[in-house]
């Protein structure tokens, strides 16, 4: 994860689990259960390798396009679809996770029966701070060719215009570059 990613809230990097979204066939890079184990593992959410079976695959995929739709919604200055609501706070709801100091930090402990679940909690929870505007910032969609990632803008001016300077912002640079050398 580069540093454009590790500063945007966890809900929003979840989100990209799922790219190209505008494509005719976006790219889902949670396939199988143990795909969504790592991910929560690399985000910070546990310490070892959660159990995850097809369903809880599943309802984590519904969790995200429900993140995303809400956050799409957010960034168009329109209140989210009520499915989308009720899903996102019926998650976050189930909240049992608390966050320990430990020796270099801060660690999620899990106490529930499936800190899988106790983690979508969290990124649920995440979500209703981020979109709910709790979190400072402003929720955007990426202005990056055939891009639609959405990301938190929380530079001073609220000016920033890519998911990440590393890819979609740098691509748009060069094009622009490109463009301006071929007059």
């Amino acid at each position: 994860m580069g540093a454009d990613t590790e500063t945007q809230p966890l809900c929003l990097r979840f989100t990209k689990t799922a790219t190209a979204r505008a494509a005719a066939r976006p790219k889902e890079s949670l396939l199988r259960p143990p795909d969504l184990a790592q991910w929560l593992l690399a985000a910070g959410l546990g310490e070892q390798l959660p159990g995850v079976d097809e369903e809880l695959l599943r309802e984590a995929r519904e969790l995200r396009e429900a993140i995303y739709r809400a956050a799409r919604a957010v960034a168009d200055a329109v209140p989210p679809a009520g499915a989308d609501r009720d899903r996102i706070n019926a998650w976050a709801g189930r909240n049992d996770a608390f966050r320990v100091l430990d020796g270099t930090g801060a660690a999620w402990r899990f106490p529930g029966a499936s800190p899988a679940r106790s983690a979508l909690a969290v990124l649920a929870g995440d979500a209703v701070e981020t979109l709910g505007g709790v979190r400072p910032g402003t929720v955007k969609v990426c202005a990056g060719t055939g891009c639609v990632a959405v990301f938190l803008d929380t530079t001073r001016g609220r000016s920033r215009r890519w998911c990440s300077m590393g890819t979609c912002g740098n691509r748009a640079k060069k094009d622009a570059m490109r463009v301006r050398h071929e007059r």
